[in-house]
């Protein structure tokens, strides 16, 4: 290589780092954010959750847990910080959420299958698998039952139409097996509750690890673990509310859970440190 070409890929290489520079001073940084949360108890998780995926309030202090890479729902007990009973329902996978309704555990993989476990006594026999029509690329991380008994499941990446100017999630209904390919919830890249970030970066606004019903307000609460965020959703889609979480607290946040009476939970994958629950109060 001459030395002109060399002084263009090195002149190429030193814009590039100046643009970069540029964007990331433009971006949003957590340091300039107003706390708008507390945390009220945090819990460290064994080993066997280190890349805890999902939650979901069980009863009297216990959590039921998944992690990405086996089918097993643990239960952890906030009281003696262990995990109390294992069950497991299905082969090695990439398992992302779990919810629960009409007495039974729901849980999904990034591919869109789904397991319907009717008993955890009985769950390597019982448990049921669904294929949903949707594929890694859409990648499912979160899953939350409504009232209506049906099942509410948000994309991390594509939408099933392909469109990029929001972020699906779509229902489903366990009574007939039909999803609607229409999302039931559209959260546009355009609203201005996005300000806050000054960005247009997708990866950026919303790519959801979890979502839940508040048992109280009855609004949906959507995660975020890339950056690291909770929204609080009005029945249209619309932001309510956007809250930023310290990522030197929330590393991961994968897992979001509510009791009946309304403590959050947010579990945290082990990323550089111990995989934990934390338990916070929006400051209002």
């Amino acid at each position: 290589m001459n030395r002109w070409a060399v002084g263009i890929v090195m002149l190429v290489l030193v814009l590039a780092g100046v643009i970069y520079a540029i964007y990331e001073a433009n971006d949003y940084d957590f340091n300039d954010a107003t706390i708008s949360y507390e945390i009220l108890n945090k819990w460290e998780l064994p080993a066997e959750l280190e890349e805890v995926s999902g939650i979901h309030w069980v009863s009297d202090d216990r959590i039921a847990c998944i992690q990405d890479e086996d089918g097993i729902i643990f239960i952890y007990d906030l009281g003696s910080k262990s995990i109390v009973k294992q069950y497991t329902f299905g082969p090695p996978g990439d398992y992302e959420a779990l919810t629960f309704l009409n007495g039974e555990f729901w849980v999904i993989e990034s591919s869109g299958k789904l397991y319907n476990i009717k008993s955890l006594e009985l769950a390597e026999k019982n448990a049921e698998e669904i294929e949903l029509e949707f594929e890694y690329r859409n990648n499912i991380e979160g899953m939350a039952s409504t009232q209506d008994g049906d099942l509410w499941l948000a994309v991390k990446e594509r939408n099933l139409d392909n469109r990029g100017d929001y972020k699906g999630i779509y229902s489903f209904d366990p009574k007939t097996n039909k999803l609607d390919y229409e999302p039931v919830i559209k959260i546009n890249y355009n609203d201005p509750a996005f300000d806050v970030l000054r960005t247009n970066n997708p990866r950026k606004l919303i790519r959801p690890s979890d979502i839940g019903f508040h048992p109280i307000t009855g609004e949906l609460y959507v995660l975020d673990a890339e950056f690291q965020k909770i929204l609080i959703l009005k029945e249209s889609g619309k932001i309510k509310e956007l809250h930023l979480l310290d990522p030197e607290e929330f590393s991961q946040p994968e897992g979001i859970a509510f009791s009946p009476s309304g403590r959050i939970f947010i579990a945290n994958e082990g990323l550089g440190g111990a995989p934990n629950i934390i338990e916070i109060r929006f400051l209002k």
